[in-house]
């Protein structure tokens, strides 16, 4: 639907005849066509097609229901999933209580394999997804975890508490969802329980969810690196509100533009060879630029997934340090040979030289810690590679490109 004119959206929804499937289609819609489909459609008809989805799912759908529409939709519903949808919406949606499913597998550790089994086809039709099952005690106190493979692989009268791994990986409630979608990644499990200060079971976040927080999460990181906000979707916004979203970051480009035509005309004036020098900015630039954002890009990626902690950060700032130096290294082999062969001139070739193996540590050290402090900070670090750090670091850059080949070129050489 995603590919579809409005009124071909319209056609589609209308065609489809069994309820169910129409409940289905409902929470898998991007917001845009989700307003359009309910907008023309009929309030009574809403209502049967939330009691026909998870509650999870139908928390999701009243969540992204304008206020009015929700609050009257949540006064015609009735019964346990009221309880439980008031329940996930009391969480924010963006933590592990707002994506969670309420409804789990779950038994007390005396019970046998043959009473999972039994219990299992039991309740099999209100069961979203059964991965695991979990093992309480009798105060309904999290104690363990077991396989559906488990389960049938031992003898029936065999008591879940000897089959089960009493080492339950779990989040709370608040956890962000970012943070839940790490540890199922890292544990490469198919469902995570949500347990309260207790220990005691408030739901599961299934495989499923978890997908859909890392594609939104993928995407957010993707316009925060591009720096256009949450404009993702070129038609769920008017070109105003497009504009004022972007205009922020390109301000801050601008001004970065123009403090660097400061400090270029101030080096211009005052220091001998930087016309020939000049010629030589935009590579210097460009260079720089893009080995800081590398460095931004591959810190930030580490931490999203995890793999560095406060005590690895000096290890990986002296890592991409080490990295820019090589890098600046065979730059200025290359760069700086071909400047002194054009210009006979053996200072500006080793100026270029020099300053270019400076500039890119630099830049690599500072495309390193800058999303470091941002996580001290509580700052998404995914906006360390978007517009504001790559003009702060254009302007390190040619700050040091002019200071170090001012330094060199001072130097008493010998034209060749």
């Amino acid at each position: 639907m995603r590919h579809l004119v409005p009124a071909q959206i319209r056609l589609v929804f209308s065609s489809i005849r069994d309820e169910t499937i129409a409940a289905e289609v409902l929470t898998r819609v991007d917001p845009p066509e989700l307003e359009l489909l309910v907008d023309d459609l009929a309030f009574d008809r809403l209502v049967v097609l939330l009691n026909l989805m998870e509650v999870d799912d139908e928390a999701d759908l009243l969540a992204r229901l304008p206020d009015d529409l929700r609050q009257r939709a949540m006064k015609a519903i009735h019964g346990e999933d009221k309880e439980i949808v008031e329940e996930i919406l009391a969480w924010p949606e963006d933590c592990a209580g707002g994506i969670m499913q309420p409804i789990a597998f779950r038994l007390n550790a005396d019970q046998s394999c043959r009473d999972a089994i039994n219990a299992l086809q039991d309740q099999h039709e209100e069961l979203e997804m059964v991965f695991y099952i979990y093992v309480e005690n009798d105060s309904k106190q999290l104690v363990g975890v077991t396989s559906l493979r488990n389960l049938l692989t031992h003898s029936p009268s065999t008591l879940l508490k000897e089959i089960m791994e009493s080492e339950v990986i779990t989040v709370s409630p608040t956890t962000d969802q970012e943070e839940v979608a790490r540890v199922v990644s890292r544990y490469d499990l198919l469902a995570i329980p949500v347990v309260d200060e207790n220990r005691r079971m408030l739901g599961i976040v299934t495989i499923d969810d978890v997908i859909d927080v890392i594609k939104e999460e993928a995407a957010e990181d993707m316009m925060l690196m591009a720096g256009v906000g949450d404009d993702l979707d070129a038609h769920a916004a008017g070109v105003l509100r497009s504009t004022r979203q972007r205009l922020p970051w390109l301000a801050v480009t601008m001004a970065g533009g123009i403090v660097m035509s400061e400090i270029f005309g101030h080096f211009q004036q005052n220091m001998a060879g930087a016309a020939v020098l000049a010629a030589f900015v935009p590579v210097m630039i460009g260079m720089g630029g893009n080995v800081g954002v590398q460095a931004a890009t591959i810190t930030v990626r580490n931490i999203a997934t995890g793999r560095i902690d406060p005590s690895g950060f000096s290890a990986l700032i002296f890592r991409e340090l080490r990295v820019g130096m090589l890098i600046g290294l065979a730059f200025a082999l290359i760069l700086g040979g071909f400047a002194a062969l054009r210009n006979h001139d053996l200072r500006i070739g080793l100026a270029i030289g020099v300053s270019g193996i400076v500039q890119l540590a630099v830049a690599a050290m500072v495309g390193t810690v800058v999303p470091l402090m941002m996580r001290r900070l509580g700052i998404d670090p995914a906006v360390a590679t978007g517009p504001f750090v790559t003009t702060g670091i254009d302007m390190i850059g040619i700050s040091l490109f002019f200071l170090t080949s001012g330094l060199v070129m001072q130097l008493p050489w010998i034209a060749i």
